[in-house]
C-alpha cells in the first residue's frame, strides 16, 4: 500500500483530498525540481532517430533516388522526368521524449488539480506550485513537444532508458517520473475509497493539509538525517512511525497525540482532573518527537504548524508560538529535562529561517529540512 494510501486511510481522509495531496507531494518535490532546472539542458539535444518519407517532384532530387518506385511513377504519370527520393528526416518520436512530455504533462495536470494555480499570495507552497506550472507550460509548448504523440512509457520503454547510453542525462527525468508513479498515477482510486470507507469518514480542511504536508518534509528531513523512517502505522488509536540510526538509536514520531512519558506529570490533565472534569484530552501537537541524542540525552520536539486566512507569515508564527509555550508550561515536568529547542513552530508561508539556539524554533516550510538538520541530532 503506497504511503499516501496509508495516510489517507490512517487519518480518515476523503478520497479527493487524498488524490490532492498526491499532487501537491509530487508538484513540490526536489525530483520536480530538479527535473524542470534540467529541461534547458535535456531540450539542446535531444534524443532523435531517422525516419525516411518518400517525395516525388519533376522539379528537384531532394534524397536517395528510389528507382524502383520511380519507374513505377513515371510509368503511371507517362512523365520520364520524375524522380521519387526518400528523404531523411529527423524524428523525435523516440522513448526519451515520450518519457519527457509524459512528465511535463503530469506536472501541468497535478498542477491544475490542486486548485492553487489562480491565488494570489507569497507562500511557498502555492508560490511554488504557480512557478513549476509556469515552466512546465512553457517547456509544454515547445515546437519539438507539441509534435510528440502522447504514449504512456511502459517498464520496458524506462528501462531501456535507464539502461541505455543517455541515462546520466535522464535522470532528472527518470527520477521525476518515478515520483509521478508512486504519488499520483499508481494511487488506485478505488482502494483509497474502499480505504477511507473502512477507516470513517472525517471533514478535512486546508489547515490539515498543511499539517500532512509538514508531517511527509518531517519524515523526509529525518531519512535525509541518516534516520531510517519506517511506514506510518496505528498503535492504540495514534498514528505513529518509527526510526533508527546506524548507531542504535531510536526515534519515535507521534502524529497529533504525545507519548505516555511526556504526558506522564501533565499540569493541564492534573488541573482538570481535580476539578472533576470527566473524558480529560491531553493537549495534542501536531506532531511530536522524541529521540536520544548523540550525547545520550533523551530529547523531545512538539512541532505545531499554523496556517492562516490571511496568509501572513508573522501572524500564523505567533500562533504557532503561542501554542509550543503552553505545552512548554502543561509538560513541564518532562520537557524541563528535555533539552532544547523543545518546540519548532511552521508557519505557513517563506522566508522565515529558524534560529535553533533557543527553546522554541520558528521557521516556514522551505526552511524545514534545515531545523530538522539542526535540532534531531
Amino acid at each position: 500500500m503506497p504511503n499516501l494510501l496509508t495516510a489517507a486511510a490512517l487519518l480518515k481522509w476523503p478520497e479527493d483530498e487524498a488524490l490532492r495531496l498526491g499532487d501537491l507531494h509530487f508538484i513540490l518535490s526536489r525530483e520536480v525540481g530538479l527535473f524542470l532546472t534540467s529541461m534547458r539542458n535535456i531540450e539542446r539535444k535531444l534524443v532523435t532517430t531517422s525516419a525516411r518519407e518518400e517525395h516525388w517532384s519533376a522539379e528537384r532530387i531532394d534524397g536517395p533516388i528510389a528507382w524502383g518506385p520511380t519507374q513505377a511513377r513515371r510509368g503511371v504519370t507517362g512523365n520520364s522526368g520524375i524522380h521519387v527520393t526518400t528523404p531523411a528526416r529527423r524524428d523525435y518520436q523516440t522513448p526519451e521524449n515520450e518519457l519527457l512530455v509524459h512528465v511535463l504533462d503530469g506536472i501541468v495536470e497535478s498542477a491544475q488539480r490542486i486548485g492553487w494555480t489562480g491565488r494570489a499570495g507569497k507562500n511557498a507552497a502555492g508560490g511554488k506550485v504557480r512557478s513549476r506550472l509556469a515552466i512546465a507550460l512553457e517547456l509544454q509548448s515547445h515546437k519539438v513537444f507539441s509534435g510528440v504523440d502522447r504514449k504512456r512509457p511502459t517498464e520496458r520503454s524506462v528501462g531501456r532508458i535507464r539502461a541505455g547510453r543517455n541515462s546520466r542525462r535522464y535522470t532528472p527525468a527518470l527520477d521525476a517520473y518515478d515520483r509521478l508513479a508512486a504519488l499520483v498515477e499508481r494511487v488506485d482510486r478505488t482502494a483509497i475509497r474502499e480505504a477511507i470507507e473502512h477507516a470513517g469518514l472525517v471533514t478535512s480542511v486546508e489547515s490539515t493539509l498543511f499539517e500532512l504536508l509538514v508531517t511527509f518534509r518531517v519524515i523526509d528531513g529525518l531519512r535525509q538525517n541518516g534516520w531510517r523512517m519506517q511506514p506510518l502505522f496505528t498503535f492504540e488509536g495514534s498514528v505513529q512511525s518509527h526510526g533508527s540510526k546506524d548507531d542504535g538509536r531510536k526515534l519515535e514520531l507521534h502524529y497529533q497525540s504525545v507519548p505516555n512519558a511526556l504526558s506522564t506529570g501533565s499540569i493541564y490533565r492534573s488541573v482538570l482532573t481535580s476539578h472533576h472534569f470527566t473524558n480529560v484530552q491531553e493537549l495534542r501537537p501536531d506532531l511530536c518527537l522524541r529521540w536520544t541524542d548523540s550525547a545520550g540525552v533523551r530529547r523531545h520536539l512538539l512541532i505545531e504548524c499554523k496556517l492562516t486566512e490571511a496568509g501572513r507569515v508573522t501572524v500564523a508564527a505567533r500562533h504557532a508560538l503561542l501554542d509550543l509555550l503552553a505545552y512548554r508550561q502543561a509538560f513541564g515536568p518532562t520537557l524541563g529535562s528535555s533539552g532544547i529547542p523543545y518546540g519548532l513552530g511552521v508557519a505557513w508561508g517563506q522566508g522565515l529561517a529558524p534560529a535553533t539556539d533557543g527553546e522554541v524554533v520558528l521557521c516556514t516550510p522551505e526552511k524545514l529540512d534545515e531545523a530538522i538538520r539542526q535540532i534531531v541530532v
